[in-house]
């Protein structure tokens, strides 16, 4: 009872550390609001598992978001105590080290290993509506980052095994594509709920089934969950017609939009990378017939299959994104 009071407590701690940052136009009240979401998060992390590895991995991002921080706040103050906007870049790249961009994008995997799903799933969506707020408002141009973001969550995750480097790196590319369309503040949102969504719904059959390496689908009992596994993991891929294929339509739409050629042709060709090795995982477990054969399709009272339909309601979502064009 009182860890579950605790945990309220500290998540809604972190709620209002996020509105208070992406609410206030106060640079001294918005990294505030940061240090209050970043005291909150690591509490969290270290309730929901007492592995040692768990206490590890809280370090190394108590570490890593206070080298930021501290970036952020010594750029914040050299802008008000010069008034010169040029330091700006400094600010972009304390932010891209919150956000886990590439270069500075090792120190996701090393942290999401040690993390139970939930807290997870926190770190890598909800914590990054802050940061991502303060990065639309900033005029820098980090294509060349973008570049190397789009391409090191796509190659590098090619001979991946475990599930959450398989996420980590997915939500390095991911976050390629937001800031690609992080000017468009509805656009970037959008897309970032999306994704939230495909996210969650893949960690709920991750909890589910127990799972640590992929190649552990492929003794899953029902046939049902490895179903609903599949789609899921198609889906975060971005293969048409499912959900995670609506957003990257969006995202070239509005680089051909916006002549932007050269990223266009880099993201189709690291989305085609992402969706190759999440292609391979799954076929790799619907070809292992001498599992396939012994299992039974059961009758579909999962409480999550409902959740994982909703990867099949991508013709709405491509109608909803001509609205942001």
């Amino acid at each position: 009872m009182f860890n579950n009071t605790s945990k309220m407590l500290f998540m809604t701690s972190m709620l209002m550390g996020i509105i208070m940052s992406i609410s206030s136009n106060n640079w001294l009240v918005v990294w505030c609001g940061l240090e209050i979401s970043l005291i909150s998060m690591i509490p969290m992390m270290s309730m929901f598992s007492k592995l040692m590895i768990t206490s590890e991995s809280t370090m190394k991002y108590f570490i890593i978001q206070t080298i930021s921080s501290s970036m952020l706040m010594m750029s914040m103050l050299t802008m008000i105590m010069k008034g010169d906007y040029n330091y700006s870049f400094m600010l972009t790249t304390s932010l891209m080290m919150k956000t886990g961009m590439a270069p500075f994008h090792n120190w996701v995997l090393t942290v999401i290993e040690g993390l139970q799903p939930t807290t997870m799933f926190i770190m890598l969506t909800i914590n990054k509506i802050a940061p991502l707020t303060l990065m639309s408002y900033l005029i820098e141009n980090i294509t060349l980052a973008i570049c190397i973001t789009l391409l090191a969550g796509s190659i590098m995750g090619m001979n991946q095994n475990s599930i959450k480097k398989l996420i980590g790196y997915s939500s390095i590319f991911n976050m390629g594509l937001i800031i690609i369309v992080i000017k468009s503040n509805l656009m970037w949102m959008f897309y970032l709920i999306i994704y939230s969504t495909i996210l969650f719904m893949l960690i709920l059959n991750i909890k589910e089934n127990k799972m640590t390496f992929i190649n552990q689908s492929m003794f899953m009992e029902s046939l049902t969950k490895k179903m609903f596994l599949w789609i899921n993991l198609l889906s975060m891929g971005g293969m048409p017609p499912l959900m995670g294929f609506s957003i990257k339509y969006m995202t070239l739409n509005q680089l051909i939009l916006m002549k932007c050629t050269l990223l266009a042709s880099i993201l189709v060709v690291s989305s085609l990378l992402v969706m190759f090795f999440y292609l391979r995982i799954t076929f790799t477990s619907i070809m292992n017939n001498s599992i396939m054969k012994k299992t039974m399709i059961k009758k579909l009272n999962n409480n999550n299959n409902w959740i994982s339909s909703m990867n099949m309601f991508t013709t709405p979502m491509i109608l909803l994104t001509k609205s942001f064009n």
